[in-house]
């Protein structure tokens, strides 16, 4: 049986697509979303061509996962109106003040969906004052516990480990926080990307492959198993560590959580930016329990680390 399964609409077009908090319009069709209602839109164009960067130096540039390991980013910053660049899908234009983004004419549909819900919607959604981890989740007795941790360290692989168990998975990689008024996760895209070497051939129950690329296998939720896109409280936040053998956690005290939640999280490289980052992710560590998970990255391991896990979050 499915555990703590949101229902989904009940008629055609009863209720609006939605991910991470917005309801979505779109020129295009998009394979990841979920449903919900929400306040806020976002309205999605495919408008944009391969074009000359803006004028002037990038804010950041930076290196993303890929197929291939000299995927490259660089974003820059038009006055609050920004253009992001990332090599394996093209030019993305985002206008969070008036809920825009327009994504390229081609490539790719998976890739360009991919990297439309990573830094485009992040920018959106900490325009609502909202911030983003580098976290997985999934819902446990109504709350969503995440996965916090770098890029392969295993949030995807133990976020699949949970929906093989009947818990719905929330978020993958990125996690939507919101403080107010109380520490909630708005879900994110509804799809796992497992990569091949992980992967052993059977695609778990509720999902469905719809690309395949040297280094991941994307699976989309399916209709029973996605959900709505309402918010969630946050139960717990756990650091993914490694080990050798065992599998225990240990409860971290709120002040030691902070520079894991700073490496994690992402801030525009200017000072209001950083002030601002620093007052949620303390909000956050002052109201949700946190821990630090040890166990060993192997896949017979995987049951027991959710077994684990399910035994130490507060009912």
């Amino acid at each position: 049986m499915v555990k703590n399964q949101h229902a989904p609409s009940n008629g055609a077009g009863a209720v609006p697509p939605s991910v991470f908090g917005f309801n979505i319009r779109s020129s295009v069709p998009l394979k990841f979303l979920r449903t919900g209602e929400s306040a806020d839109s976002l309205e999605i164009r495919a408008e944009m061509e391969m074009s000359m960067p803006p004028p002037g130096s990038p804010s950041l540039t930076w290196k993303l996962q890929g197929p291939s390991q000299d995927v490259r980013a660089e974003l820059y910053d038009i006055d609050h109106r920004y253009r992001y660049y990332v090599s394996d899908a093209g030019w993305y234009d985002i206008d969070p003040g008036n809920g825009v983004i327009r994504i390229p004419v081609d490539g790719d549909e998976v890739m360009r969906e991919q990297r439309l819900w990573g830094l485009p919607t992040l920018l959106c959604s900490m325009h609502r004052q909202e911030f983003f981890l580098h976290a997985a989740a999934v819902e446990v007795d109504g709350g969503a516990v995440l996965f916090a941790a770098p890029g392969r360290h295993g949030k995807t692989t133990l976020a699949m480990a949970f929906h093989r168990e009947g818990y719905r998975v929330l978020s993958e990689d990125s996690a939507c926080c919101r403080l107010t008024p109380f520490p909630t996760l708005l879900p994110g895209p509804a799809v796992l990307r497992i990569r091949p070497d992980v992967f052993d051939g059977y695609t778990p129950a509720g999902a469905h492959i719809v690309s395949l690329s040297n280094d991941r296998v994307y699976l989309v939720l399916d209709e029973t198993r996605k959900g709505t896109d309402d918010p969630i409280p946050i139960k717990a936040v756990i650091f993914l560590r490694e080990s050798e053998n065992e599998v225990h956690l240990e409860r971290m005290a709120a002040p030691k959580c902070l520079p894991d939640l700073w490496a994690l999280s992402f801030r525009l490289p200017n000072e209001a930016s950083r002030a601002q980052s620093f007052l949620q992710l303390s909000g956050l560590a002052s109201r949700v329990p946190m821990w630090n998970l040890y166990r060993p990255m192997r896949l017979n391991s995987l049951r027991k680390t959710v077994a684990k896990i399910l035994n130490v979050l507060p009912q």
